[in-house]
């Protein structure tokens, strides 16, 4: 299946809409993503599960940017899972690997928020940093080749 038919699929279940990309918005997105990976490598180390929520939410927020220049948003109540999805589907096949290990960050995020019985480690603090890395690299490539107006930071 093309990723325009998992697109249009996602959009006719009410998953995904149509939105008209505004640059200001993907800016700040953009910009917040960056705080937060600069403020998870301060704690990293230090407060493991401080700065794995903020590695998880830089990579929503730069998954957002993805959606969002593509000319769609998330419209359902399971916006982070839909969010990793559609940018999967829009990025392509050589990021299935990246999307599919967020996703299960996504869960373990989910856990430590919604279930917090037990703490996340520095392994786990260590895995999403990496794959945040590799993730942002490649996303950068691609939004740099989408929209060369984003405002893009370098690697972190």
């Amino acid at each position: 299946m093309t990723s325009e038919s998992s697109l249009t699929r996602l959009e006719r279940e009410g998953k995904l809409r149509r939105q008209s990309p505004d640059l200001g918005y993907l800016n700040d997105l953009l910009d917040a993503a960056r705080r937060n990976f600069e403020a998870a490598r301060i704690v990293q180390g230090k407060v493991d599960e401080a700065a794995f929520k903020l590695y998880y939410d830089g990579l929503l927020q730069v998954s957002r940017v993805v959606l969002l220049t593509a000319g769609y948003r998330p419209d359902d109540g399971e916006q982070h899972r839909t969010t990793f999805r559609a940018a999967g589907e829009i990025l392509g096949p050589d990021f299935a690997d990246l999307i599919r290990k967020i996703q299960k960050y996504r869960i373990k995020r989910n856990e430590c928020v919604y279930e917090p019985t037990g703490l996340l480690g520095m392994s786990e603090t260590d895995a999403i940093h990496q794959t945040a890395k590799a993730f942002w690299a490649k996303v950068r490539a691609h939004l740099e080749r989408k929209n060369p107006q984003l405002r893009l930071f370098e690697e972190f």
